[in-house]
């Protein structure tokens, strides 16, 4: 099991047995509630029963998915649909005057008060159901030059000897198919020339496979550039590129600029191919030293990749 916060476990818990009272209720005391609720009474409960034998079905799902969120991340947002569907339908019920307002208040501690606390649920497990296994929240301390010399970047070199050789713009980027990671591939492709007029060679490390990468870029307008393929985030945790935190991603801000990239400009998204919380990032080094970084306080933010590549060395 991922690291969850141990309120999550305690909070499924809780939401099942509510859930198999509830259901207890509608299964064996419908004609009551509704004598309580003063709703008429049919002929027929099997529709009433069935509800309640639901909820008592999730009722013992959530038990036993409260200790591993992650592997029951689906059931745990069927779950949510369900409520939220319910809490609609009731609503909608309440409004034109088909159910009163004893039955809205029975429903709405059913399912309507537990929709927040499933949806920061959904998040957190759906946020650890991302990450990579091996590099979560870890950040290597070894010399970066060290630790540069283990990722290959080209037949026979790797990427501390490539940047013996010239300055390197490394270009972490955010899954693909998220629309501010096409937004920097077209402005990289459009900038490309003035970045390498510098000396400076373009790297562009991402979590997709090799092959992924080799299509995304070759659509992008981006053939032949040198690229690093990092699914497990080892090179995003040695440049201290964290996990997002919820408002740099889904923060105001960002869904400001998500509409003005992938819809204003065109960009769009596509299928989330890696980390979807991981923070992008772009770094100068040369000789195996760090000369300048950018890290993206939000996800949308939009660095200068011209000027972070200009650099006074004497490339030899």
């Amino acid at each position: 099991m991922k690291r969850l916060p141990e309120w999550i476990g305690m909070l499924l818990r809780f939401i099942g047995f509510t859930n198999l009272l509830w259901g207890l209720i509608l299964v064996f005391a419908t004609e009551g509630l509704l004598r309580w609720a003063q709703m008429e009474v049919p002929a027929v409960l099997l529709p009433w029963n069935m509800i309640g034998a639901i909820a008592m079905l999730f009722g013992v799902t959530y038990y036993f998915t409260s200790f591993n969120p992650v592997k029951g991340l689906l059931v745990l947002l069927l779950g949510f649909l369900i409520k939220l569907i319910e809490a609609v339908a009731v609503i909608a019920g309440w409004i034109s005057d088909v159910i009163t307002h004893q039955l809205v208040l029975y429903f709405a501690v059913k399912d309507l008060i537990w929709l927040a606390p499933l949806g920061v649920t959904l998040y957190w497990v759906f946020r650890e159901w991302q990450a990579p296994y091996e590099a979560q929240n870890t950040n290597p301390e070894k010399p970066l030059s060290e630790t540069l010399a283990k990722f290959s970047i080209r037949q026979g070199s790797n990427l501390s000897k490539y940047s013996y050789q010239n300055p390197l713009l490394l270009v972490f980027l955010r899954h693909f198919g998220c629309t501010f990671c096409r937004e920097s591939l077209r402005e990289i492709a459009e900038k490309r020339k003035a970045i390498e007029s510098q000396g400076v060679k373009i790297v562009l490390i991402h979590m997709g496979s090799s092959a992924q990468g080799e299509a995304y870029f070759a659509k992008n307008n981006l053939s032949g550039l040198a690229h690093i393929s990092d699914p497990e985030c080892h090179l995003y945790n040695l440049f201290r590129l964290q996990r997002a935190r919820f408002s740099q991603v889904f923060g105001l801000r960002v869904w400001l600029r998500g509409f003005k990239a992938g819809v204003v400009h065109g960009n769009g998204i596509g299928k989330l191919v890696g980390d979807g919380f991981r923070m992008p990032g772009v770094f100068l080094i040369y000789r195996g030293e760090l000369l300048k970084s950018y890290k993206h306080q939000i996800v949308s933010d939009r660095p200068d990749y011209v000027s972070l590549a200009s650099c006074e060395v004497i490339v030899s």
